[in-house]
């Protein structure tokens, strides 16, 4: 570390140099906790989780199986190692669960009472966690795969999602239209 700073202040290094072993030292320094688990449900990977910003004590997961899981992170046993238990579960046999990947999940940002999801189903659905039923579902022309709320919007809710360029130019689309959506959200 001492060598990059001293290579850097005396110009022979670029300082981008510096940002990319640390970044990297950070990411290998990584570890699981493991005092904290969550119950395995999902049958393959999972590919967004988000925990809500409210009381930060209820975290989605959504799966590449289609799957989306609600844990309950609080610990009531007062013991340092525990286990996050799944409270619900949008499963299989679910009749509103997304047919494919699951690629991104978010809590609504003032209430847990509500969350989005989005997939390869090329749905965006915008479910009631009491239900664990969609109270809306949009449905697009190809795969959907992200999407944001705005975390500022009181009045209004204002989702971004994003769908696959190349998918838009196979069925030609305007390049105008596309153009302000060429980056990521």
């Amino acid at each position: 570390m001492l060598g990059f700073l001293s290579s850097r202040q005396t110009g022979l290094d670029d300082p981008l140099r510096l940002r990319r072993a640390e970044s990297t030292r950070r990411v290998l320094s990584l570890q699981l906790n493991p005092d904290r688990d969550v119950d395995r449900i999902h049958g393959n990977g999972v590919n967004s989780l988000d925990i809500d910003v409210v009381e930060g004590r209820y975290m989605l997961s959504g799966g590449a199986d289609g799957v989306i899981v609600v844990y309950d992170l609080e610990n009531f046993t007062g013991k340092p190692q525990y286990t996050c238990k799944a409270i619900c579960t949008v499963g299989r046999s679910n009749r509103h669960v997304h047919k494919f990947s699951v690629e991104s999940v978010q809590w609504y940002p003032y209430d847990t009472g509500m969350f989005v999801s989005s997939s390869f189903d090329k749905t965006m659905k915008i479910w009631d966690t009491e239900t664990l039923k969609p109270a809306e579902v949009f449905q697009f022309e190809t795969n959907v795969y992200s999407h944001h709320l705005s975390p500022i919007a009181r009045k209004h809710s204002l989702i971004a999602e994003e769908q696959s360029v190349g998918e838009r130019e196979e069925r030609g689309e305007k390049k105008e239209e596309r153009e302000s959506h060429n980056n990521s959200l």
